[in-house]
């Protein structure tokens, strides 16, 4: 008996002590509540419910607690403390059952939702119409995710690796054309070092794909004091738009250019996108450079954030901002336009039209000059959570986007996207080219600019190649004729023909292009262009291979579990599976590994062209007004045309009688002199007279010197003594392109005599046998 009563008394002292300890938590948590320091008050809460604490209050204020987090898993917890006060108390607010709807929409109980919503607008007042237009909208929603999750899409959703995804924020991810480059904005705990009044600050990583294998994502630093992140990147990877805000300014959208991996100072993009007093958050551009689509808040819009497009004018400045207009906008926001590089496929984010619940990623195409009525893009691109940021490569075969769906790390998280074969089949070709110099194999500085032959000869781009690697891409549309006028420092800018056919799929080329300069005597007379192709023509057989490709940089990336996929295809004595899953882990992507040896590759196709400066009749400069200037270009190179007619014409066959060939001429220089003696006019006319004959002979001209002086002033001589013979032939007519130039200076036989030491001698060659 009396054990049984120390039993109670210590029961009774600990369920005291609890209520007691429970009344302070609450008291406290009351506290923190009230000045909205949710995720402190919520502890306190929770500590008091474990105490013992019934009040359906408490139970309210978690719920409330919950629902204030970011992070969607956490929202989530709140449904169990909501369905507890409805049950329990009386005199809740009518919004309890909106919010629970709210909740029950983002966990994709979506008939849970409705009765939710549908309970909201029963006891709210049918006189507010607003609060009935918002339960309708809700209503609406929930119907909207109810079809299209009935219907899933033939869509696969990846989840990006843990190197990119952490249990922090990651969004907007934006991706070159050729997905060589993306770049993403991060939220991450503020270290002090910067705006050291936020708890976190958002920072753009960046990570390079080379081979099907991202690197690690790095920091691109960017000094600034406010909010920093990803806007839009350029088709070719070169230049990055991103968001930078403001003390006073919400933030507008600037520009920083790429130099190998590193990125320049922020610089304005257009002055006609930012405002001063509104948001620009995003903005997408196209890849002839000609039209940017952004998203602002300025005045005039349907509501919100709109999507607005500003254009490059003749006089190289960019127009008014026009709004998409209201096929494109609603009363809602919205944002992140991406502009896919075939100018007619525009994906945007909305938590308006036909939303499935947050915000949406859907598409809209150009029509002649109108937008059609925006696409859902479905379930699973779109959840009942926020989906947004959507980019897809040049090919259609991959997409990327952010989320912070169910199944996430923390907060928005990347996304990845495979599209089925029918739908990823764009009609673009996309060129990835290199310029180098071909006796360094170094790039230069250099500029391209692109002309369509079919628009009066207007500018359409001005191109920066990487000035560290020499790299460029171009996309264009099918069935167009391009210039493509390039300035490469140290060398006349030249132009090359470029001719896109009128494809039904996507079409690849990757080019080299090596410039020479030709020399006589140290002289530079002239440059070689010699052009390199390689096709990638995506038609069946191709498009399987390249679609292989894109497998193989999904296994070779980490980004799935190659262990699981082997088990299940052995577990299922599927050895076509495991055939075809082991030549992916070993396959390398063709593109990076093009080898552009014709000797080794059947497949790369060259032209090339020598221009010698003095040939009146072929290096007429023709004027290119480009970029507010006028270029005088090279003559054009008609690449295709070229290649066809080396190919066909092989070594040419020399027509001339072979007695030709014996002519032969020595002359003879005084010491330290270099001007060619009258005597030697005539002997040198016999050459002339058989030149003029046989139009497929050229001039051999070689230059000496005696051993005396040092070999710098040697080798000086004999090239101005070689030139002095080289003038007399190049006065006489004989174009540049007919003289082989060869200065030996000093001569090496020690038995040699002085006078034969000064010499330059002269010779009729077969220019086709000859190599220069």
């Amino acid at each position: 008996m009396v054990k049984h009563a120390i039993c109670l008394f210590f029961l009774t002292f600990l369920t005291l002590s609890l209520y007691a300890q429970g009344g302070k938590a609450v008291a406290e948590g009351d506290r923190l509540f009230g000045v909205k320091s949710y995720d402190a008050a919520l502890a306190k809460y929770l500590e008091a419910i474990q105490a013992g604490e019934k009040d359906p209050m408490i139970h309210y204020k978690v719920a409330v607690c919950y629902q204030k987090s970011p992070e969607l898993s956490e929202q989530i917890k709140a449904i169990p403390y909501y369905e507890h006060a409805l049950q329990h108390a009386q005199g809740l607010p009518n919004t309890l059952y909106y919010d629970l709807g709210d909740i029950y929409l983002k966990d994709e109980n979506i008939q849970k939702a409705i009765e939710n919503f549908s309970k909201f607008r029963e006891l709210s007042n049918k006189a507010d119409k607003k609060v009935m237009a918002l339960a309708d909208d809700a209503i609406r929603t929930c119907n909207n995710a109810q079809a299209l999750m009935s219907v899933p899409r033939n869509f696969k959703v990846n989840y990006f690796n843990a190197m990119v995804n952490t249990k922090f924020t990651e969004y907007n991810p934006v991706v070159s054309a050729d997905e060589s480059i993306m770049a993403y904005t991060a939220l991450r705990p503020n270290t002090g070092k910067t705006r050291t009044g936020d708890k976190f600050i958002e920072e753009i990583y960046i990570s390079y794909n080379t081979n099907g294998s991202w690197s690690e994502p790095k920091v691109i630093p960017i000094a600034h004091d406010y909010n920093v992140g990803t806007a839009g990147i350029s088709a070719d990877g070169q230049k990055m738009l991103i968001f930078m805000g403001g003390a006073t300014d919400p933030g507008g959208v600037f520009q920083i250019n790429r130099s190998g991996e590193s990125w320049s100072k922020p610089s304005l993009l257009a002055p006609t996108i930012n405002t001063p007093k509104f948001l620009e958050s995003t903005a997408s551009i196209t890849p002839d450079g000609k039209t940017i689509y952004f998203a602002s808040d300025r005045l005039g819009g349907q509501g919100g954030l709109d999507i607005y497009k500003t254009s490059l004018q003749p006089n190289n400045t960019w127009s008014t901002p026009v709004n998409l207009g209201p096929e494109v906008n609603s009363k809602a926001n919205e944002d992140a336009p991406f502009i896919h590089p075939d100018q007619k496929t525009l994906f945007f984010t909305s938590d308006g039209h036909n939303s499935m619940g947050g915000r949406d990623i859907f598409m809209t195409k150009l029509v002649g000059t109108k937008w059609t009525s925006p696409e859902n893009m479905g379930y699973p691109v779109n959840t009942t959570a926020n989906d947004n940021y959507f980019t897809l490569i040049a090919d259609g075969t991959r997409a990327y986007f952010s989320s912070d769906r169910k199944g996430g790390h923390g907060g928005q998280d990347i996304y990845y996207l495979d599209l089925p074969a029918e739908s990823a089949n764009i009609p673009l070709t996309m060129i990835k080219g290199k310029i180098l110099n071909a006796e360094t194999l170094k790039p230069m500085p250099t500029k391209i600019y692109l002309i369509d032959n079919e628009t009066d000869k207007k500018l359409d781009f001005v191109y920066d190649p990487d000035p560290e690697t020499g790299n460029y891409l171009i996309i264009l549309p099918p069935a167009k004729n391009y210039d493509m006028i390039i300035e490469s420092e140290g060398f006349l800018p030249y132009t090359l023909n470029i001719n896109v056919p009128n494809q039904t799929y996507f079409y690849e080329l990757y080019q080299m292009i090596y410039l020479k300069t030709i020399k006589q005597f140290d002289v530079v007379v002239g440059q070689e262009v010699q052009v390199k192709n390689a096709f990638y023509d995506t038609d069946q057989d191709v498009k399987a291979d390249l679609r292989k490709t894109h497998e193989a940089k999904l296994v070779q990336g980490g980004n799935v579990d190659v262990y699981d996929m082997m088990l299940d295809l052995m577990a299922a004595n599927d050895k076509e599976g495991i055939d075809y899953l082991t030549d992916l882990i070993n396959l390398k992507d063709p593109i990076e590994e093009v080898n552009f040896d014709e000797s080794k590759n059947a497949n790369i196709e060259v032209a090339s062209r020598t221009y010698y400066y003095d040939e009146s009749d072929e290096s007429k400069f023709e004027q290119k007004q480009v970029d507010g200037k006028t270029i005088f270009s090279l003559p054009t190179f008609m690449v295709k045309e070229e290649i066809q007619k080396q190919k066909a014409q092989g070594q040419k066959k020399s027509n001339f009688d072979k007695a030709a060939l014996t002519k032969f001429v020595k002359i003879y220089f005084d010491a330290g002199k270099s001007d060619l003696k009258t005597q030697y006019n005539a002997p040198l006319d016999v050459i002339l007279a058989e030149l003029a004959k046989y139009p497929d002979l050229g001039v051999e001209i070689s230059g000496f010197a005696s051993a005396e002086g040092s070999e710098d002033l040697n080798r000086e001589l004999s090239n101005k003594r070689a030139i002095s013979v080289l003038d007399y032939f190049n006065h006489k007519g004989v174009v540049r392109r007919r003289i082989v130039a060869k200065g030996y200076g000093a001569s090496k036989d020690v038995a040699t005599s002085k006078e034969e030491g000064r010499r330059v001698e002269v010779r009729i060659v077969d220019l086709n046998a000859v190599a220069k």
